[in-house]
């Protein structure tokens, strides 16, 4: 008998393989994937394990051709690594506060959530986004992921009815019972899983929920009934949850685009795709005349304003200068040029995520200015409340720039109201 054959085995090949106990070949996409039209999750070694160099730590705003949404570098283990500390928390602060207890409902009312499935499918997905690729996504491919992700199917049922409540007001509280129940079925998983670091099996319908989460918080106005309480409070909180969100998932956004959910990043982030910035494309900008201008004069503003440790009073300061905080607002403002390039390049065609794109750079710091009404972070606000506005026709952000440019002008100190004449002018026409 010649000798005996060697045997390497391996634990590193695709869920879909191991569930169906085939051999994988550990391909990106696996044959066997490939072979029966399965959406494959293998991450291939080369593209979830990358080794930090100098080339993968490269600042998004050093190029043009960049994304805020890839992560400077990447952990050495899938999932190991976890989210910054200060803006995990702030997530799970947030889902803290979410109720624990699932409201009453009658979930053996399947008529109930067939209807509500039949409108997510034929409606509300179809007012989350612009482009017919990305509708896709949220019209077929989340729904299937929500047939093996409990919570994901509750998050789909959940804004489905916030969305016939808000269309169909005779019925709200019909929905609104309806998305209270759903949501907090689906947020009671989620928070358990996410107490964790993500790994290969599940980031995709984590990344899924996530996006749902945001459309919700966006939509707190239609589930209360009334306006935003706090407005500017408000839109800390929804920034706070965009950056918890971005975080916990950064190590897994890099393998986003070799994913079926990649037209979610590739309407959003244009200059991934071969676009030249044409002189007939810049005429169909919905940015306002004077734009450019303005954003200038903005840079002029933050390189100059005194910053300090407390600002009772910006002209009797009262804290000894502070540069690291300029720092913030410099880099938040260099995203908000980020946005606006984002938003050139789209025509008449602006995406949400274009214009909430600007809460990836806000530092735990910027929020807490804002939550402390100081006056550069409201100056900059006002600012975004521009971009904002352009998308106001959807049902989720209706009357959200007019409610925080009236709640700016309140609270910002009165020597800095002249810089909301300009947003006043591109919100209100006046």
């Amino acid at each position: 008998m010649g000798p005996r054959r060697t045997h390497t085995k391996s634990r590193n090949g695709c869920p879909e393989c191991k569930k169906r106990r085939l051999k994988c070949d550990e391909r990106f996409p696996c044959t066997n994937c490939i072979k029966h039209a399965i959406q494959c999750s293998y991450l291939a070694r080369d593209a979830s394990t990358p080794v930090s160099t100098p080339a993968t730590q490269l600042d998004p705003l050093q190029t043009s051709r960049a994304s805020p949404l890839i992560p400077k570098s990447y952990p050495t283990t899938p999932g190991s690594a976890a989210a910054p500390p200060e803006s995990r928390s702030d997530l799970l602060h947030f889902l803290a506060e979410s109720p624990n207890e699932i409201p009453t409902f009658d979930t053996d009312d399947w008529a109930s959530d067939l209807e509500l499935m039949h409108h997510y499918s034929t409606a509300t997905c179809n007012t989350l986004t612009i482009r017919e690729d990305a509708r896709h996504v949220w019209r077929v491919v989340l729904p299937i992921e929500g047939y093996s992700n409990r919570y994901l199917m509750h998050g789909i049922l959940a804004l489905s009815a916030l969305h016939r409540a808000h269309l169909y007001p005779a019925q709200r509280e019909k929905y609104i019972k309806a998305t209270a129940y759903h949501q907090a079925a689906g947020l009671k998983q989620f928070r358990e899983l996410i107490a964790s670091p993500i790994d290969p099996s599940n980031w995709q319908p984590v990344f899924c929920f996530s996006s749902m989460i945001m459309v919700y918080v966006c939509a707190s106005p239609v589930r209360i009934g009334e306006r935003w309480p706090a407005p500017i409070l408000n839109m800390a909180e929804l920034f706070s949850v965009v950056k918890g969100m971005q975080s916990i998932m950064e190590p897994w956004l890099h393998s986003l685009r070799k994913t079926q959910l990649a037209p979610l990043v590739n309407s959003v982030y244009l200059e991934s795709e071969p676009l030249i910035a044409s002189p007939a494309m810049m005429q169909q900008s919905l940015l306002p005349a004077g734009a450019r201008e303005h954003l200038s004069l903005l840079h002029k503003f933050v390189d100059e304003y005194p910053f300090t440790e407390h600002e009772d009073d910006p002209h009797t300061p009262d804290g000894s200068l502070n540069p690291d905080h300029r720092t913030d607002y410099k880099k938040a403002l260099q995203y908000f040029e980020n946005s606006t390039r984002q938003i050139d390049l789209a025509g008449p065609h602006v995406e949400i995520g274009m214009v909430l794109m600007w809460a990836y750079s806000l530092s735990t710091r910027f929020r807490h200015d804002l939550e402390a009404y100081w006056s550069p972070a409201l100056v900059l606000l006002a600012y975004w409340c521009v971009l904002l506005h352009l998308v106001e026709h959807s049902w989720f952000i209706n009357g959200a720039s007019r409610e925080l440019l009236e709640d700016i002008e309140k609270r910002i100190h009165p020597a800095y109201k002249d810089w909301l004449a300009w947003p006043k002018l591109c919100v209100f026409g006046k």
